[in-house]
C-alpha cells in the first residue's frame, strides 16, 4: 500500500527532474540579469568579439569568457558596483587552450550582431544573442 507521503513523492519527482533540467539547460545564461553589465564591460573596445560564458564571483564581480574575432580566448573580470553606476572592467588575460567554463560557447553574446540572426537579449539591454554557428 502507498503512503500519502510516498504517493507526494512520486507524483512530483517529474517536476523536479524538469526543473533540474531546465536549470542545468540554462547554463550561465541564467545569471544574465545579474552579469549583463559586466559581460558589456568586458567586450567594450574588443570589436567582434562575443562573450561565450559568464558567472557571478563573490564582492560584486563578473568573471566573463570571450572569443576575439582571431579565435584568442581571453578571461575578463568586471566589477558590476552599486545599482545605477556602469560596470568596471578590472583586468584581462589570455586563456589560450584553458578547459572551458561550465557551458562555454553554448551561447554567444556581442555588443553588436556578428552574424545575419542575431536577435536583442530582452533581459540584458545592449547585448545581442548570435546564433548558433556564428563566429
Amino acid at each position: 500500500m502507498t503512503t500519502p507521503v510516498r504517493l507526494s513523492a512520486l507524483l512530483l519527482a517529474p517536476l523536479v527532474l524538469a526543473t533540474t533540467a531546465l536549470a542545468q539547460e540554462d547554463g550561465w545564461s541564467r545569471f544574465l540579469p545579474e552579469t549583463a553589465p559586466g559581460i558589456a564591460a568586458c567586450l567594450e573596445g574588443e570589436a567582434g568579439a562575443a562573450a561565450t560564458a559568464a558567472l557571478p564571483m563573490n564582492h560584486g564581480r563578473v568573471l566573463v569568457r570571450i572569443t576575439r574575432r582571431d579565435g584568442d580566448r581571453l578571461e575578463c573580470v568586471a566589477e558590476l558596483g552599486v545599482p545605477g553606476t556602469r560596470a568596471r572592467r578590472e583586468q584581462s588575460r589570455s586563456v589560450g587552450a584553458a578547459p572551458p567554463l561550465p557551458g562555454e560557447d553554448a551561447q554567444r553574446l556581442s555588443l553588436a550582431p556578428l552574424c545575419p540572426g542575431a536577435t536583442p537579449v530582452p533581459q540584458a539591454a545592449g547585448l545581442f544573442l548570435n546564433p548558433p554557428g556564428c563566429r
